[in-house]
């Protein structure tokens, strides 16, 4: 009776926790996949009122592998993302310091960062960089290319576009 009392109280904690989880996906799906496929996010979150109203109906192990399901759905590839994003931030606050840096020694912006040494060869792809008439401008995506993380030497400050 005890242990099955626990189980009861271990499924629930993990089902609250995978949720929680599932809103902080949904959350950064915006910064890592933009506001359009963060809204499927969404809309798959809300597919977790399938396993709540099976609980009603004491359908317990439906509703956990529902719940269960739907976490899959959502928050590993967030999680990988994230990551993804957290190292794609990393290197670009470095490659801005070698643009400032070959600034300050050759009195001009770089014409491309081709001789910057990437840190993580595997983010090379995700980044763009141009020079404008009063200085550069350098780009990256996370998830798709539609979702920009961008710095304009004018603006001197990170920026986001979705989509």
């Amino acid at each position: 009776m005890q242990l099955e009392l626990k189980n009861k109280t271990n499924n629930k904690l993990i089902l609250i926790t995978l949720v929680v989880l599932e809103i902080i996906a949904c959350y950064f799906a915006f910064y890592t996949l933009g506001e359009v496929k963060q809204f499927f996010y969404v809309l798959i979150f809300a597919l977790n009122l399938i396993p709540l109203l099976l609980y009603f109906f004491r359908k317990k192990r439906a509703s956990f592998l529902v719940g269960l399901i739907i976490a899959l759905l959502l928050i590993p590839y967030q999680i990988y993302l994230v990551v993804q994003w957290s190292k794609l931030k990393k290197e670009s606050s470095t490659i801005v310091q070698y643009i400032y840096d070959y600034q300050k020694d050759k009195g001009e912006f770089p014409q491309n960062i081709s001789e910057y040494e990437f840190k993580n060869h595997n983010l090379i792809d995700h980044f763009s960089y141009n020079t404008i008439s009063k200085g550069f401008g350098l780009h990256y995506y996370v998830g798709t290319k539609g979702t920009t993380h961008f710095f304009y030497h004018s603006v001197r400050k990170w920026e986001y576009y979705p989509d």
